[in-house]
């Protein structure tokens, strides 16, 4: 029996969180959950007890994450500590948003992956970056937070700033990027680990680091031989998501799209609100039903 680990970043649609960790609640998984910094309130003790099967443990750091920052690999080694001091042993660790669910049973789930066992499940944009995604990594940038005309400014200026002075913070290291949401091995995960120090000191300044840090390391170890699609080429698939960048940035499911989503191949879809549609939201719970599997 596979166990698996599932990495949860969560700072608003609280509701929505409640339904995912009840959705994941199966004896063959335990759940790690970043509370966003700027979260009050919170009621840790509350979702502690909401679980039957699963353990649920919150990071004891907790980061204010503001977009296109550093805070979000910050979050993400918070939660990765935690698993590895569970000392539990994992098949798989997945990292998911609270605006994410499971479009599949808990069974169909650890099917997919005993059967794909020992696969990478990490998004790739394409097989080669161009200038301008490079420039995100070969630069330093320092605007964050905020998509504004004066960030977007600041953060073009940085760029070519670089280039003019033959900055390149990545001249002997092959860099990837894609989704930050992955499903990968316990193996990897240790790798991904293990190689923090690095991580902080090369991506630190990066424009979007979690976009970029996880393929870096993949693409450049003997981890790129497991790959549960090499060629990628921008197919959500690869890291068993469905994720609509068409129709959104990225797209809000709605009622309409139940049997898209659940005829999809993915084992889980992003994203999701209360806000704009809570029904699609009832109605996944209701057709996988809430402890599904037991």
């Amino acid at each position: 029996m596979q166990k698996h680990a599932y990495l949860i970043i969560a700072h608003n649609q609280f509701e929505l969180l409640e339904i995912l960790i009840k959705m994941l609640d199966d004896e063959r998984n335990d759940i790690f959950v970043h509370i966003d910094a700027k979260t009050k309130n919170f009621d840790f003790n509350h979702f502690m007890s909401i679980t039957k099967y699963s353990n649920v443990c919150f990071t004891d750091k907790r980061y204010s994450i503001k977009w296109a920052s550093f805070d979000m690999v910050k979050a993400e080694y918070a939660l990765l500590e935690k698993v590895f001091e569970s000392k539990n042993i994992y098949d798989y660790v997945h990292l998911i948003s609270g605006a994410d669910l499971p479009i599949k049973s808990q069974d169909e789930i650890h099917n997919f992956f005993e059967e794909n066992a020992g696969k990478e499940f990490v998004h790739f944009t394409s097989e080669k970056l161009n200038d301008t995604e490079l420039d995100r990594v070969r630069a330093y940038h320092f605007a964050m937070g905020r998509r504004n005309y004066i960030n977007r400014f600041i953060t073009k200026f940085e760029s070519k700033s670089a280039r003019l002075f033959g900055v390149n913070r990545i001249k002997h290291l092959e860099v990837q990027k894609g989704s930050q949401w992955f499903s990968i091995t316990s193996d990897f995960a240790k790798y991904v680990f293990d190689k923090k120090e690095f991580v902080y000191k090369q991506f630190h300044h990066t424009f979007i680091p979690d976009e970029f840090f996880i393929q870096t390391l993949l693409i450049n170890s003997k981890f790129k031989n497991n790959l549960f699609m090499p060629n990628c080429n921008n197919n959500q698939l690869a890291c068993a998501r469905l994720i609509d960048w068409e129709r959104g940035n990225p797209y809000v499911f709605k009622t309409e799209d139940f049997d898209e989503i659940i005829s999809s191949k993915a084992m889980f879809a992003r994203k999701f609100s209360l806000k704009e549609d809570k029904e699609i939201i009832c109605k996944i719970r209701d057709y996988l039903g809430v402890n599904n599997g037991k």
